[in-house]
C-alpha cells in the first residue's frame, strides 16, 4: 500500500490509543490526590505528565498543579499536543486521508467523537466530572477498536492500523510500570497502606487490577505485578502481549521491506517470551524498563523507514 495511507491509518491509530491510555492514567491518579496527604499530592497528580514526558510543557502553561488544571489541559487544552480533544482531532485527520480505506463504522466511530468533544467547554470538563470523561474517552476508543476489528477486511491497511494500536500500547505500558513501580517502590511506602494503594494504582492504570486477583489473588506481591505487566502472555497491556501482536501483525506484510523492524520485533519479543520475573530483578526494573523502551522506538523507527517515507 502507499506509505501515505500507512503513515496515516498508523498514527490514527496510535493518538486513539494515546488517548485512552492517557484517560485512564488521569482517572487514576485524580483518585489517588484525594486519598494522598497535601504533601504528596502534587507527585500523584504529576504521573501522567511523567509518563508523557510533559510536565515542563504543563509548567509553561499552568502556574501550579491541581485537579482542575490538570483535566482542563489534558483534556481540552488546544495548546496541550496530547490533549484529548488535539488527540481525537489528530486521529480524525488522519482517518480523513484515508477515508476509502476504512469501514464506513470505524470512519463514523471517530469522526461522531470528534463532532462531540468540539461540543464540550471548559466549564463542562472539570474534576468533579473527570470519571465521566475518562469513561467517554475509553468508550470512543473502544467504539474504534471494535468497529475496527469487527468490520475492516483483514489487509494492509487493517494491518497498519493494529500496529499503531501495539506500539503506542507497549510504550505507555512501559512507562507506566516505569513511573508507578517507582512511586510504589519508595522506602516510605513499603510498611503501610501507602504502598498497597500505589500497586493498585499501577494495576488500574492498565486495566490489569482483575486480572490480577484472577491469577493471584486479593494479596498484592511486587514481583507478581511485574511478572503479570512485563511478562504475561493473556493479558491484554503487558509488554509481552503487545511484542506478540506486533510480531504476527509484522510477518503478515508481505514484501522484502521491513526485514529490519521485523528482526528487532522478533528479537525482544523472544526476550520476553523466554525470560522471567527473577531475571529482570536482577537485572534492575528500571534499567530494563529503559532498554525496552528504547527497543520499542528503534522498531517503530524501522518500521516508519521501511514503509511510511515516501515509497509507493
Amino acid at each position: 500500500m502507499l506509505s501515505q495511507a500507512a503513515d496515516s491509518l498508523y498514527w490514527m491509530a496510535r493518538y486513539l490509543e494515546r488517548a485512552e491510555n492517557q484517560a485512564r492514567l488521569l482517572d487514576v491518579s485524580l483518585n489517588m490526590a484525594m486519598i494522598d496527604t497535601p504533601e504528596d499530592r502534587e507527585a500523584q497528580l504529576a504521573v501522567p505528565l511523567e509518563i508523557a514526558g510533559t510536565r515542563e510543557l504543563y509548567d509553561a502553561c499552568y502556574q501550579e498543579l491541581t485537579p482542575k488544571n490538570l483535566v482542563q489541559c489534558m483534556v481540552l487544552d488546544r495548546n496541550y499536543p496530547d490533549s484529548t480533544y488535539n488527540l481525537i482531532r489528530k486521529a480524525r485527520e488522519n482517518a480523513h486521508h484515508v477515508r476509502g480505506n476504512l469501514s464506513a463504522d470505524v470512519w463514523e466511530s471517530i469522526n461522531s467523537a470528534w463532532l462531540e468533544i468540539q461540543d464540550f467547554s471548559q466549564g463542562d470538563v472539570t474534576e468533579f466530572n473527570a470519571s465521566w470523561l475518562s469513561d467517554w474517552t475509553r468508550e470512543r476508543s473502544h467504539l474504534f477498536r471494535g468497529a475496527a476489528y469487527g468490520t475492516m477486511l483483514r489487509n494492509d491497511a487493517f494491518l497498519f492500523l493494529r500496529l499503531g494500536t501495539f506500539i503506542e500500547r507497549a510504550n505507555n505500558t512501559a512507562r507506566t510500570i516505569d513511573v508507578r513501580f517507582t512511586q510504589a517502590s519508595l522506602p516510605e511506602h513499603e510498611k503501610d497502606a501507602r504502598g498497597f494503594f500505589e500497586w493498585t494504582a499501577l494495576l488500574h492504570s492498565l486495566a490489569a487490577f482483575e486480572a490480577y486477583q484472577n491469577l493471584y489473588g486479593h494479596n498484592l506481591q511486587p514481583l507478581n505485578i511485574l511478572e503479570l505487566l512485563i511478562l504475561g502472555r493473556d493479558v491484554p497491556r503487558s509488554l509481552q502481549a503487545c511484542m506478540k501482536e506486533i510480531v504476527e501483525l509484522l510477518g503478515q506484510i508481505d514484501g522484502p521491506r521491513g526485514r529490519s523492524a521485523k528482526r528487532l520485533a522478533n528479537s525482544l519479543h523472544a526476550n520476553l517470551r523466554y525470560g522471567d520475573h527473577t531475571y529482570i530483578a536482577d537485572r534492575g526494573v528500571e534499567e530494563y524498563l529503559k532498554d525496552f523502551i528504547h527497543r520499542v522506538d528503534r522498531i517503530a523507527h524501522e518500521m516508519q523507514r521501511s514503509y511510511m517515507e515516501g515509497q509507493a
